[in-house]
């Protein structure tokens, strides 16, 4: 399984693409990767600071608060999701699901999906002026 970041492109699809900053990690938090996180906790990504890395192409040279983001943590055997509520469940929560390996059968005593209408989730921007 995996802990990190990630933004939903195309979400009103059947099939929304995700990027992501992910390491992977046991059910315990614990990683056998060496990891450059950016958040300021120190164990985990930063969207902010991670928007930068990938190739252009990937990103559409949007910045990095124009895709609706979440956060997937892996602590004490749980697994928790952070979302924006503004993201379609199925589909979304499919593929963040797959694309960090998460599954009740890999050890997981619960995964809890949580959206989160808080500044951090809710300030995003699909039109250039309403960037700060």
């Amino acid at each position: 399984m995996k802990k990190g970041i990630f933004w939903c492109m195309d979400f009103d699809t059947n099939h929304p693409k995700l990027i992501i900053a992910a390491v992977a990690c046991d059910r315990n938090d614990l990683t056998n990767e060496a990891a450059a996180f950016s958040a300021k906790s120190g164990e985990n990504f930063n969207h902010k600071a991670e928007w930068s890395k990938p190739d252009k192409r990937i990103t559409r040279e949007k910045p990095f608060n124009n895709y609706l983001r979440g956060r997937v943590e892996i602590k004490n055997g749980k697994a928790a999701i952070f979302l924006n509520p503004d993201l379609p469940s199925e589909p979304v929560i499919r593929q963040i699901f797959d694309a960090f390996e998460i599954a009740a059968n890999n050890g997981l005593k619960s995964i809890r999906v949580q959206r989160d209408g808080s500044w951090h989730y809710r300030y995003i921007c699909h039109d250039p002026l309403q960037l700060p």
